[in-house]
């Protein structure tokens, strides 16, 4: 149906600014629920949290007492006699904002769009957009320290310049893997789980990438690598089986060999070249990031991005620094 013979046209165009306001806010809460199945935060933490513990004692023994002004339900603990809320330890306990303005946001940062974009295409400020990236982000800070690598294990390094070396007056350039570069370690199993850390500046040395992996690598798994040296350590620590190919883009072999992980360096180079203006301190949580959404996409015929992402950050119970960037 094309727009001029669209019965509502007219309807809409007679609105008051105030009722379309009311109007695209009962739209939006409409997709809301058909994207999710939840329209509120109270129907989207009491569906995942069945019992909602006390934060203070951890209590599951609780009296419901009303509605807080934004019209989230209240609870008063029997134990300890805290009041607190559904949000109360989320992410979303001090939002201002409905939740069919987070499912939107929530949607960019599956697509890792830039905060600025983002802003404006869920119609809120620069200074929200930022705040609520890294409160996400504050979600998944630890999310890496349960990995464990099986089976088969690729393993590799890629590199990222330092901006906050480029900033500085004497900075000059330097050839090859220079300690201007930041190394992230990176490894990837056969059931494609993938794991990225920052293992310092420049070139890795055997002691930098056994403490990077070690313990997230399971004892006897097969090592696939491109013949570093500095990868022996690691391998010898965790009783690996090595399999290595000689680091050539013309050998059939090689390229076949380490694809895995190579297309792993790849999409992890193209991700963070997205968020040029971030603090390299900050680095690892995006990294965080990057591992968590590649693990959600493996898994998308379970879950669709954003209900996963949403079940995760309404399970979450994270403290939020406003000082992240």
């Amino acid at each position: 149906m094309g727009i001029c013979n669209n019965p509502f046209t007219d309807d809409v165009n007679a609105l008051s600014d105030e009722d379309f306001v009311l109007l695209k806010y009962a739209v939006a809460t409409r997709r809301c629920y058909e994207k999710t199945g939840f329209s509120t935060y109270t129907e989207l933490v009491e569906n995942y949290r069945l019992i909602r513990p006390c934060p203070r004692c951890g209590s599951d023994e609780y009296i419901k007492n009303g509605k807080t002004p934004a019209g989230h339900q209240r609870y008063i603990c029997k134990k300890c006699d805290l009041e607190y809320s559904t949000l109360t330890g989320t992410i979303f306990e001090h939002s201002k904002k409905d939740l069919c303005d987070w499912v939107n946001f929530v949607t960019m940062m599956c697509h890792n769009v830039q905060v600025e974009a983002a802003a404006d295409m869920c119609e809120i400020s620069h200074k929200t957009a930022f705040e609520w990236r890294h409160r996400v982000l504050a979600t998944v800070s630890d999310y890496q320290k349960r990995t464990m690598l099986k089976k088969r294990v690729w393993i590799d390094e890629t590199y990222l310049e330092d901006s906050a070396l480029l900033s500085q007056p004497d900075w000059q350039p330097k050839r090859g893997l220079s300690k201007n570069k930041i190394c992230i370690a990176v490894a990837i199993d056969v059931f494609k789980n993938p794991y990225a850390v920052i293992c310092g500046h420049g070139k890795p040395s055997s002691k930098r990438i056994k403490d990077a992996l070690q313990n997230h690598i399971e004892e006897g798994s097969v090592i696939v690598h491109d013949k570093e040296r500095a990868h022996n350590a690691l391998i010898k620590a965790i009783a690996g089986v090595d399999e290595s190919y000689k680091a050539d883009t013309k050998d059939a072999n090689y390229l076949e060999g380490m694809q895995m992980v190579n297309n792993l360096c790849s999409w992890l180079k193209y991700y963070l070249r997205r968020f040029p203006g971030m603090k390299q301190e900050n680095l690892q949580h995006y990294l965080d990031w990057f591992v968590y959404l590649f693990r959600v996409t493996k898994d998308k015929e379970k879950w669709t991005k954003v209900e996963r992402v949403l079940r995760h950050l309404a399970l979450s119970e994270t403290t939020f620094r406003s000082s992240w960037t």
